[in-house]
């Protein structure tokens, strides 16, 4: 996924829409045009692991460094990594621009880290440094909060990220995860690199195969899934069913094993009963009542076996 996603969300226009979408709900405060590319060395952990994408914007006011960090996955321990990225960065900088000493009154460039989660399980991580360690209590003034900026696309809320492609993205992926076509979204056109990037993380065959059919442009893809969602679901009621039915079934079945065994007991019993009963009555020296209090029978059943003798 790291090639496809630096390929997307490295172009510049892309790649601002990100912060603006965190920051600004979309409005176009950060410009592409201002974007140039950094060396990925300049954020990377002990583990001599990479960021996705790095990028130094400079306005003519400002010098600062962009990062995104794009994540598949829940990282429990996703503050302390990207703490870890900023704080390598931030050392590399002066190491690289001055000689020995940061000179006084020399301000460093932001470092700005985004993690972009596009899984489909629900991020249960820390999103601050504060939930990842303990705080013991009277140290709280004292402590140094760390952030996560964190966007998180499997939750009901929609980003505004002021750019088509980017928008698209993030909304194919809602789909996908909600399993929900809005009606108002049935014939819109997505971004084609969006739609080919939504299948590399989700993995979704549908958007594949609507991905291979079109050839440029803009692509008509919600009615498709919608079919297609509508068709998992009746999959899902109609398997749902048939377990309820072979589990009713498997259940009758074990209570009928269990009834006959039941059954099968008792008539073996009364059958032994019957027999010691009659060899007693044979003898014939015992009343009917010290019979009945031996075998188990009651007397009107052993007048019946009597006759029969």
């Amino acid at each position: 996924m790291d090639i496809e996603s630096k390929k997307f969300l490295g172009q510049p226009k892309n790649f601002v829409s990100i912060f603006n979408a965190l920051l600004f709900d979309g409005q176009p405060v950060l410009k592409p045009e201002y974007l140039k590319d950094e060396n990925s060395e300049l954020v990377m952990n002990v583990s001599s692991k990479h960021v996705d994408i790095i990028k130094r914007y400079e306005d003519g006011t400002y010098l600062d460094l962009f990062v995104i960090e794009s994540q598949s996955y829940v990282d429990q321990s996703m503050v302390a990594r990207v703490m870890e990225y900023e704080s390598v960065a931030r050392m590399r900088y002066i190491r690289q621009n001055f000689k020995k000493h940061l000179p006084m009154h020399t301000r460093l460039p932001m470092i700005l880290t985004v993690v972009l989660y596009v899984g489909e399980s629900k991020w249960n991580a820390a999103k601050r440094l504060s939930e990842l360690e303990i705080i013991h209590p009277g140290f709280e003034d004292m402590f140094n909060e760390f952030k996560l900026n964190l966007i998180e696309l499997n939750t009901n809320h929609k980003y505004n990220t002021g750019e088509k492609a980017t928008q698209d993205f993030f909304d194919l992926l809602r789909m996908i995860y909600r399993k929900q076509v809005l009606k108002e979204d049935l014939d819109r056109e997505f971004n084609r690199d969006a739609l080919y990037f939504a299948y590399v993380v989700t993995k979704n065959k549908e958007l594949l195969s609507i991905y291979q059919k079109s050839e440029k442009g803009d692509v008509k893809v919600c009615r498709a899934l919608d079919e297609m969602f509508e068709e998992s679901t009746n999959k899902g009621i109609q398997m749902g069913i048939k377990q309820g039915i072979e589990q009713g079934i498997e259940r009758g079945i074990e209570q009928g094993i269990e009834q006959g065994i039941e059954q099968g007991i008792e008539r073996g019993v009364k059958n032994t009963q019957i027999k010691i009963a009659i060899k007693m009555l044979v003898r014939n020296n015992q009343t009917l009542e010290e019979i009945s209090e031996i075998v188990g029978l009651d007397l009107n059943a052993l007048r019946e076996l009597k006759k029969s003798i």
